[in-house]
């Protein structure tokens, strides 16, 4: 019990500073941080889990606010619909992955990535049928990188949760490429 509250507030500094690092991208200082900490205990080879536990961190937590966005500005019934549907499922994945990164000690960004913010970024700029249309084509696009980053991950992680983890949301997130893909294709001639 001990050393799991060790832990906890081990993974809350670390957060912390990493919140705190100024202008690199927050994936890379908790991977970074992750691996360092793996290597500190004598466990080298960790940086390919280290990097996917970060990204799919942000990744998750962008799709819960480009869902929550969308909730807001969407124009098409369709897209809040889908919008609600996004949210809640990597909602449920970032608290699934959030356990994970607690028990096995990595680091994870409090906030999204560079890139991950620009795909935000450029969404929320849009208002209209032009932000429907923009955030469906990004979330497909994310959800495409997402699909092959959680495949490889499932095949070769070192960490049997993390390959369990990513095996697990196989099945959700070709869900949500699919979906996206539909109602871009219904959309799309707009």
């Amino acid at each position: 019990m001990i050393r799991k509250i060790t832990l906890y507030l081990a993974s809350a500094v670390l957060l912390l500073g990493t919140a705190s690092c100024g202008a690199d991208d927050s994936i890379e200082q908790a991977a970074a941080q992750s691996v360092e900490q793996f290597e500190a205990m004598g466990m080298p080879g960790m940086k390919n889990d280290a990097l996917f536990v970060a990204e799919a961190t942000s990744a998750n937590m962008l799709h819960m606010q480009l869902g929550e966005l969308a909730l807001e500005k969407a124009v098409s019934p369709e897209v809040k619909e889908m919008a609600q549907d996004m949210s809640t499922g990597h909602t449920r994945v970032l608290e699934d992955l959030q356990q994970i990164a607690i028990e096995r000690e990595f680091v994870v960004p409090n906030q999204l990535g560079r890139a991950h913010q620009k795909v935000y970024d450029d969404v929320s700029s849009e208002t209209g049928i032009g932000f429907d249309l923009a955030y469906i084509k990004r979330t497909r696009e994310e959800h495409d990188r997402l699909l092959k980053r959680y495949e490889d991950m499932a095949e070769n992680a070192q960490v049997m949760e993390v390959k369990q983890f990513a095996s697990k949301q196989l099945p959700l997130l070709r869900q949500h490429l699919q979906q996206t893909e539909a109602l871009e294709d219904r959309l799309g001639d707009i």
